[in-house]
């Protein structure tokens, strides 16, 4: 299962040239900017038909080209070969399986689900709300597909009744307060479900890696905090009904959710060491791999960059020894790290200045 092989043009600084990923394991040797993370940049993107490093598929192409192109075949339970294709030609990104266009990136989800290990996982702990929102939405919509369709229901019910506020056309306001309260409490008893059964998998790993004797909780904090049903919510939507007319926006709701780490009633995060913090993005993201595999049964891709590397080598053996089952894994070392047993079901490739070289 996974993939088996990729095709690049156009993209990033890579060489155009297939790429052969019929193994369990494949390791990406080489220094800093070469090309080792465009390379899972482009499987993460076959995986979700976007990008873990932009929001702007332009950025995808090379300096000089006007296309791009991206593609592989593989196996997953669905089909015992498929394959994926993503282009980009004249501002408009295609994206292709089995050659019929995609409508909805939605139907990529079940297919090669990819968990990416990446550097801007830092600001999972100490970065913005909206990175922890980010987060565990991403977690809930792997193995919930009907979550993807609420909270684009919400985040347009949000929207509407935004441009409804600052414009002052407050005849619609009561309608589109009612929609927003319904989709937005379907989305908090999700977000309170799953962060109970995630939050269990997170603490029993973070706990056991960071040698800490209290022990650190993830706590979902709805702003609708006290309200235990869509009425109750419209009774809170009302009690701030004024000042959203003041600021013409709507200032509570999911999006305004927080997500925090707890330890003896305090903000963990706050108080955390960097090290500290980088251990709880690594245990968010191993956390996120094993709860798909508990609630799917099925195994994702892991794609780790690099992100070991800053851990000291005890800790590092520890995260790797908690890695959980996966389809396939792939590694970005740099020369001479060490990488720990390479076994026989594996690829190793050499990457530099975009060209890329099996060893």
């Amino acid at each position: 299962m996974g993939f088996r092989e990729v095709y690049f043009h156009g993209f990033r600084n890579l060489e155009d040239r297939k790429i052969n990923l019929d193994a369990h394991d494949i390791y990406l040797i080489g220094e800093n900017g070469q090309g080792k993370t465009n390379i899972l940049e482009a499987i993460y993107l076959l995986s979700y038909g976007s990008s873990f490093r932009t929001r702007y598929d332009s950025d995808l192409v090379s300096w000089g080209c006007r296309s791009m192109l991206v593609y592989s075949r593989f196996d997953s339970p669905e089909e015992s070969e498929g394959n994926i294709s993503i282009t980009w030609e004249n501002g408009k990104k295609t994206i292709k399986l089995h050659g019929k266009k995609v409508v909805d990136r939605k139907e990529l989800l079940r297919r090669v689900p990819a968990i990416a290990f990446v550097h801007d996982d830092f600001l999972f702990a100490g970065g913005p709300p909206e990175r922890r929102r980010w987060f565990m939405d991403q977690t809930i919509s792997l193995h919930d597909p009907l979550y993807v369709n609420q909270l684009r229901n919400y985040r347009k019910l949000l929207y509407q009744r935004n441009c409804i506020l600052r414009k002052r056309n407050l005849s619609l306001l009561d309608y589109y307060s009612e929609q927003l309260a319904l989709a937005g409490f379907a989305l908090i008893q999700q977000r309170k479900k799953v962060t109970r059964e995630f939050g269990y998998i997170f603490s029993s790993l973070f706990n056991e890696v960071s040698g800490i004797e209290t022990e650190v909780t993830l706590v979902y904090q709805p702003s609708w905090d006290k309200a235990t049903d869509s009425k109750e919510v419209m009774e809170s939507l009302e009690k701030k009904r004024a000042e959203d007319i003041a600021l013409g926006t709507t200032s509570a709701g999911p999006h305004r959710d927080r997500f925090q780490f707890i330890a003896d009633e305090r903000n963990f995060a706050k108080s955390a060491s960097t090290g500290q913090q980088r251990l709880l993005s690594l245990s968010l993201r191993v956390a996120q791999a094993r709860f798909y595999y508990q609630t799917t049964g099925r195994k994702p891709i892991l794609l780790l960059d690099d992100v070991l590397l800053e851990l000291d080598p005890n800790r590092r053996r520890l995260f790797r020894d908690r890695l959980p089952e996966a389809e396939q894994v792939f590694y970005t070392f740099l020369p001479g790290e060490e990488t720990g047993k390479i076994g026989d079901d594996s690829h190793t490739y050499e990457v530099k200045g975009g060209a890329v070289y099996e060893r």
